[in-house]
């Protein structure tokens, strides 16, 4: 009984002294791993981000004014989703919590849309991210980027009608806003 008394004294004495060291190591280490940003870099998070959003929301007001976006969004076999202004927007930043909702064939099919061969024709060194619009059902989308020359592109994909879920591009344009 002594005997198990010891042995268990010692594996706790161990164990504790394991933990503490454990502790006292990675404290010193936390801070190399995550360095504390700097309010300069704070200051140029925020610079970006308020960049985006600017350049998303005139993207927004591009689209709603854009006769050819509004042919886009008619050219739906769905009625009633045609009024853009119904529309969500999404940036490229939160596109898990869409991709979430779809199906694993579907998620797979709309990431094969947006990273499609017309998306990288259109990309260019100093465009900006993208956003985009997709109808109240899902089943229709306009992905658009602001341009490094101002202009916009603007991506129209859509659902195949086959209720498949599939989707694809269903034409590009750029948008010179005026």
């Amino acid at each position: 009984m002594k005997k198990m008394n010891k042995k268990f004294i010692i594996f706790g004495l161990v164990a504790f002294i394991l933990i503490i060291g454990t502790n006292a190591y990675t404290s010193g280490t936390k801070s190399s791993l995550l360095p504390n940003v700097s309010p300069e870099d704070q200051a140029m998070v925020k610079k970006v981000e308020d960049r985006l959003n600017q350049s998303w929301t005139k993207g927004r007001e591009v689209i709603l004014k854009s006769e050819e976006a509004k042919a886009f969004a008619n050219s739906s076999d769905i009625s009633g989703y045609h009024e853009l202004t119904k529309w969500t927007i999404i940036n490229d930043l939160n596109n898990d919590e869409l991709l979430s909702s779809f199906s694993r064939k579907e998620r797979s099919s709309f990431i094969d849309a947006f990273y499609s061969e017309e998306r990288a024709k259109n990309l260019d060194v100093g465009d900006y991210m993208s956003a985009l619009l997709i109808n109240p059902d899902k089943s229709q989308a306009l992905v658009y980027w602001e341009k490094a020359n101002g202009s916009y592109v603007v991506m129209d994909l859509k659902t195949k009608s086959d209720d498949s879920n599939s989707w694809y591009v269903n034409g590009v344009k750029i948008e010179n806003p005026k």
